[in-house]
């Protein structure tokens, strides 16, 4: 699957780069995209978390992501086990396998994928990849499309999120023409990862990246 995906980079015109970067940016910061993978946290809170509890959960994640990563996916992650017979956004959560990020989960074969990608990053960066958003079930996916601006969310029960295929990156990664977006342009399909051909005008998301099973 190397290089298949190469054929021609795309640039986005600027001032919808900027609007629509700055729409994902706003929507984050209102709330997390994801309140956990079984649709729990945020998703079904009544009240916001606090100022501070938000800035607290920041600063730990700062810092994790600055320590060296685990090279490895773990044990009991297994690649060989299929998830293909749950619904999108479906999956069990003990079907699944977490990613170095916290509360953040994938299918077995893009998670072990995930983590080479994730030690690569974080050797030219010197922090681990920011991960907005991962596994998302199919009660997010429905919040997510009612409460997006058109085209910004997939219809429910055909995110690619909800096949444990699929990561929202933070932290430079959702501009364009920042390095950390240059960088997984250039170097992403050596560890099984693409920035699909649509992400890049139909909407517009270069957050939006995900493990390689052939699609376009």
């Amino acid at each position: 699957m190397i290089g298949r995906h190469r054929k021609k980079k795309f640039e986005p015109a600027p001032v919808l780069s900027v609007v629509l970067a700055g729409v994902f940016a706003g929507a984050v910061a209102v709330a997390p995209l994801d309140g956990g993978p079984a649709d729990g946290g945020s998703a079904d809170s009544k009240e916001p978390p606090s100022t501070k509890a938000v800035a607290e959960r920041v600063d730990r994640s700062a810092t994790k992501r600055d320590a060296a990563p685990p090279r490895e996916a773990p044990d009991d992650c297994d690649p060989s086990e299929s998830v293909d017979e749950y619904p999108n956004g479906r999956i069990p959560v003990d079907q699944l396998c977490k990613l170095p990020q916290d509360g953040e989960y994938l299918r077995a074969d893009a998670a072990v994928a995930f983590y080479k990608l994730n030690v690569a990053y974080h050797e030219r960066f010197g922090k681990q990849m920011c991960v907005r958003s991962s596994y998302r079930g199919y009660n997010k996916q429905k919040e997510l499309y009612q409460r997006m601006p058109a085209g910004m969310a997939a219809r429910p029960g055909n995110s690619k999120h909800g096949i444990g295929i699929a990561v929202d990156l933070c932290d430079g990664v959702q501009r364009a023409s920042s390095p950390q977006f240059k960088w997984l342009e250039d170097n992403s399909e050596k560890y099984g990862w693409i920035h699909p051909k649509w992400a890049y005008s139909s909407p517009y998301e270069p957050w939006h990246w995900e493990f390689d099973v052939g699609q376009e």
